[in-house]
């Protein structure tokens, strides 16, 4: 137990504050809301839009608006001629002006949301380039990954020109992700920007107030930062909001200024709710730490997790994604590892095509360390699927109640373990 004790006790420390807690872009790309974060139409660059439909049993009409940035031609949030995406057909836009031809004579440069009102699913790519053919893509993203995360960009740079090599610019975007059904008057929220080099010293800082559907460009992020002059290179920029929880949105892309190239970097999520790594999604926490049962009607809390007096066991359903790393184990009330005299013990297993199969734990096990799930062949034909942690009396301390505490890491993410079935019979 010793050699594990570290996690489950920072994990406590972190969780027993907040018990709440998605990304890069993920090949799950088929979305019923999707957003472009930038989207341009210029005399610098220009962009090239595709849209595919997946199986679908009528015609798929997306809705299209556009939001323009600060500072672009474009006054007002425009919407945008829908379009008609059949069976697996695609759509193809030669520009942003094509795809939403009433916008005004000049630079235009904002984020993109298209939608389908009755829920079918599509997906959207598409092309920044300069006139030269040099540029970068940007997928669409689903606009639920979009949350109040801290996220960060890394790799930026700021290089003057030197023989035979051009100057380099990193330019970043912070927006906050467009209400569709808007409750009340909008509310801004504070954007901290701050930037550090490689070893974390911090170099600069700004902020910025961004309202829903707003997007704010800091051109030079050096500059808006007050970093003084001078070459920087491997940089990170870290965004955090402050304020109503929002759809943050945010991004940078680092050109050279010679040929205008450039590329795009969405800004990853590094901490959600209360510190808790990874993205501020529920249903993909890196740590959790389950009391008590879920909450229903007007309850406050729900009951605590206890295995009552006598022999019994819970079981507790997980959703993790392989292959991958976790981490689970037992703790008290006290937050405390327990022992095999507490009288639990646990274990983890998983349907595959072959039956119930036992992955960790077993008699007198308490938490088990470092599990390599599997590789994707392994379980559910390929697909991430669900797994059983059972709790259960281990024959010793009968007599007592032994209420529980049940936490969990893993690397890619994982759901919190409700309980789902309790006061079954023993069976490890």
């Amino acid at each position: 137990m010793g050699a594990h004790s570290w996690r489950f006790g920072a994990m406590a420390l972190l969780l027993a504050g907040s018990m709440q807690v998605a990304q890069a872009q993920s090949t799950d790309g088929y979305h019923a809301i999707q957003v472009f974060p930038i989207v341009v139409d210029s005399a610098s660059f220009a962009q090239r839009f595709h849209f595919r439909a997946t199986y679908t049993w009528d015609p798929t009409e997306v809705l299209v608006k556009f939001y323009p940035a600060q500072g672009t031609a474009q006054p007002l949030p425009l919407t945008c001629p829908s379009f008609t995406l059949l069976d697996l057909g695609e759509r193809r836009f030669s520009s942003l002006r094509e795809l939403c031809p009433d916008l005004v004579p000049g630079t235009a440069f904002g984020t993109l949301v298209v939608r389908t009102e009755s829920g079918q699913s599509f997906a959207g790519f598409s092309r920044v380039s300069n006139p030269a053919g040099n540029g970068f893509s940007v997928e669409s993203f689903p606009a639920n990954t979009f949350t109040a995360a801290v996220s960060a960009v890394t790799g930026l740079r700021r290089l003057a020109a030197q023989s035979g090599s051009p100057a380099f610019q990193s330019n970043c975007f912070i927006g906050n992700l467009a209400e569709l059904s808007p409750t009340g008057t909008p509310v801004a929220t504070q954007v901290f920007v701050s930037l550090n080099d490689a070893s974390g010293m911090l170099l600069g800082q700004t902020q910025v107030e961004v309202k829903p559907g707003e997007l704010i460009r800091l051109l030079d992020v050096f500059a808006a930062a007050g970093v003084p002059n001078g070459d920087r290179d491997d940089t990170v920029a870290n965004f955090e909001s402050f304020g109503p929880s929002t759809g943050l949105m945010t991004f940078c892309t680092v050109q050279d200024n010679t040929s205008f190239g450039a590329d795009f970097r969405i800004g990853k999520q590094e901490l959600g709710f209360g510190g808790i790594p990874g993205a501020q999604d529920e249903g993909a926490m890196r740590w959790t730490f389950n009391d008590a049962e879920e909450a229903i009607d007007n309850e406050v809390s729900g009951a605590p997790l206890a295995i009552p007096a006598g022999a019994s066991r819970n079981i507790h359903l997980f959703y993790f994604r392989h292959p991958d790393v976790i981490s689970c184990g037992l703790l008290d009330d006290d937050l405390s590892e327990i022992n095999q005299s507490y009288g639990l013990e646990m274990r983890l297993r998983v349907h595959d095509d072959d039956g119930w199969r036992v992955l960790a734990g077993g008699n007198d096990v308490v938490q088990f360390a470092n599990l390599y799930l599997g590789d994707k062949a392994r379980h559910g034909s390929g697909a991430n699927t669900t797994y059983h942690l059972e709790v259960e009396s281990n024959g010793q301390n009968v007599g007592a109640i032994r209420p529980y505490l049940l936490a969990c890491t893993s690397g890619s993410g994982h759901s919190k373990g409700e309980l789902f079935r309790k006061g079954l019979g023993t069976s490890f």
